[in-house]
């Protein structure tokens, strides 16, 4: 690792170089892959220096893991209207759909990105504990919505991370695999059975 200085940028101008690295590096890590890419391209790509890349950042995995912090920003941004609105417990099912459509879109939004930075979240903790900790935030404020909107606090968070694992195995099978339209609907709609008998279960 390097033991240059960082700097944080305070001016407009400074933090706009920042930012175009770590979108450059966005696109190039999805383009070419991670371990590809080397900060000269960063660089380039940014249209700054190689020596400016290095007054922001320590080294590469450095810059990784702000463009995992954008990725999953743009993850929040999807579920905001879920997250933001009221949950009507007679009509949940329709909430599970809007949550599993939500969720197809975030996973298919970049699949470049999904897959390069979920297989870097296997080798890498920091990375991990990033996703885990976007997780666990949606998890909480699902908890707090269904509690507020009259469901049992029994095991209620247990059964939400339950209902979050069979959405996010939707989502893996739909990128994986050749899945119809057809096909689809059949599994949201046995998704969606499953998880509502689950949060309504005592």
């Amino acid at each position: 690792m390097s033991n240059n200085e960082i700097r944080v940028p305070k001016q407009k101008r400074s933090i706009e170089k920042k930012n175009a690295i770590i979108k450059a590096s966005y696109d190039l890590f999805c383009e070419k892959g991670y371990h590809k890419t080397n900060t000269a391209e960063i660089a380039k790509a940014a249209g700054v220096s190689t020596g400016i890349v290095y007054n922001y950042f320590q080294d590469k995995s450095d810059i990784l893991l702000e463009v995992i912090k954008l990725y999953i920003s743009h993850l929040g941004e999807q579920f905001s209207s879920i997250l933001d609105g009221p949950i009507d417990k007679e009509n949940i099912a329709s909430m599970i759909v809007q949550f599993i459509d939500t969720s197809i879109a975030s996973h298919t939004m970049n699949v470049d990105a999904h897959n390069e930075f979920w297989a870097l979240s296997l080798l890498e903790s920091d990375i991990q504990t990033l996703f885990d900790q976007f997780e666990n935030t949606i998890l909480e404020r699902l908890r707090e919505k269904l509690m507020a909107a009259g469901f049992s606090h029994n095991c209620l968070l247990e059964k939400i991370r339950i209902s979050y694992g069979i959405v996010e195995q939707l989502c893996h099978d739909y990128i994986r695999h050749n899945i119809t339209d057809e096909e689809l609907e059949k599994m949201k709609s046995l998704a969606t059975t499953t998880i509502v008998g689950l949060l309504n279960g005592v």
